[in-house]
């Protein structure tokens, strides 16, 4: 994998463990707190995107489209069910999966073809997806900020800056 991919996922590891830690210093009914929002709760915001998160280490790893989204829908209500310590563990267990996956060169790079289930044929790479992992994972990092906010509280900076000031700030 590329530097700059794995520098990308190490971010995305990172601003998620920054909203987890955010949303450890609120009282801990605002995880599952309904709201009308995008999603109806934070943590069904979080399971959505460990459900995804999940099937795409399962496509890279060379299961089909159909089989990730069966997998999620088998595991989506547990996933949901979940409070915020044990969501806090899935994700750095499949952070680690993923960064294992990541450090292996051999065939990250190399043209991989998708079937989407509702037709048609993707080619692309393992590295291409990850940004859009990352990307997906930003999107709703985003999401939750918003929620944080209708319901008053301030959330914390998780912007791809901010993540490589701090982390050449770590190095010095």
């Amino acid at each position: 994998m590329t530097q700059l991919g794995l520098q990308l996922y190490n971010y995305n590891e990172w601003a998620n463990q920054q909203i987890f830690n955010r949303l450890k210093e609120l009282p801990k009914d605002v995880y599952r707190q309904e709201i009308e929002s995008v999603f109806s709760s934070i943590s069904n915001v979080f399971a959505h995107v460990y459900l995804s998160d999940l099937g795409w280490i399962e496509v890279f790893s060379g299961k089909s489209m159909n089989y990730a989204l069966e997998l999620a829908s088998q595991q989506k209500r547990e996933t949901e069910s979940k409070g915020i310590d044990e969501m806090e563990a899935m994700f750095l267990k499949l952070s680690e999966r993923y960064k294992l996956f990541l450090s292996k060169k051999e065939n990250v790079d190399k043209p991989i073809e998708i079937e989407n289930p509702s037709g048609g044929l993707m080619k692309t790479s393992v590295s291409e997806l990850v940004t859009h992992v990352v990307n997906h994972g930003t999107y709703h990092r985003g999401n939750i900020t918003a929620m944080l906010r209708q319901m008053g509280y301030v959330s914390v900076g998780t912007d791809y800056g901010l993540y490589l000031f701090l982390s050449q700030r770590e190095k010095t």
